[in-house]
């Protein structure tokens, strides 16, 4: 049986839209659509949440399955999106709605875990392109292996990681659903292919952003080591580290809208 069940489900057109769910949203709503900014930080971390919202005067908008907080220092066409969850769904579904109320570009921040043990803990790691192991992007596009951010968000990333002298990575990463199932022979041979990072969202928000014609791209924090003997958990050191990704992404996105 193929996957998807149905073969090229893709092509078809859907019964529930984003645009159908969004206008019964604002129908039951007397404060009408939100005032959305251009761009918006996915955010998957609740630490980083916190500390986005608690540093940076801004504006909640209460019209989400998440919280989405507008900043002000950015004349509110920056904003960050957090509490909604984990995973590629709950990524896809807030790509979905962010989109048809008019943001136009995300960029995916969170914890990955490392494959390769030459990549230092603090290093950001740049996506140039994500496995799709993870079940939501077959939904939107033709099988293939790898989904990929779009080249000018990506581009405008590591020109502002290299001017505010941070130091990054750029790789490939493995996308999958399946967090406790992340096998040694998986990791293996992922790791002689030269990927470096295992995480849940990033090939479904390229994904469902390249069929709603928006921008999208992704950088992590290296939280854990993957080797096929054992398992390094190193989260409780990256505090500080998570919340330099959350100002910097902050900052490339305005970068991105001037």
């Amino acid at each position: 049986m193929p996957f998807p069940n149905v073969a090229d489900k893709h092509r078809g057109d859907a019964v529930i839209t984003p645009e159908k769910s969004v206008e019964y949203r604002d129908d039951q709503s007397d404060a009408g659509p939100p005032a959305v900014p251009e761009a918006v930080v996915l955010c998957y971390s609740r630490g980083l949440m916190e500390y986005l919202t608690d540093a940076r005067d801004g504006r909640e908008v209460d019209s989400y399955y998440g919280d989405l907080y507008v900043f002000d220092e950015f004349d509110g066409r920056v904003g960050v999106m957090g509490n909604f969850g984990i995973g590629a769904p709950t990524a896809a579904m807030m790509v979905e709605e962010l989109a048809a109320d008019g943001v136009e570009a995300f960029l995916s921040v969170g914890f990955a875990g490392c494959l390769q043990d030459d990549v230092e803990m603090g290093e950001f790691i740049v996506c140039d392109r994500a496995i799709r192991d993870e079940g939501t992007s077959h939904h939107y596009a033709e099988s293939a292996k790898f989904a990929r951010p779009t080249e000018p968000l990506f581009d405008r990333i590591t020109r502002t990681l290299a001017d505010r002298d941070e130091p990054y990575r750029v790789g490939p990463s493995w996308t999958t659903d399946a967090i406790y199932r992340e096998t040694v022979r998986e990791v293996e041979s992922y790791a002689n292919e030269g990927v470096l990072t295992v995480e849940m969202e990033a090939s479904a928000v390229f994904t469902v952003a390249a069929h709603r014609g928006v921008d999208a791209a992704a950088m992590f924090v290296v939280s854990d080591y993957l080797g096929t003997a054992e398992w390094e958990p190193k989260f409780h050191l990256t505090e500080d580290d998570m919340r330099r990704l959350g100002d910097a992404a902050a900052e490339i996105l305005a970068d991105r809208t001037e």
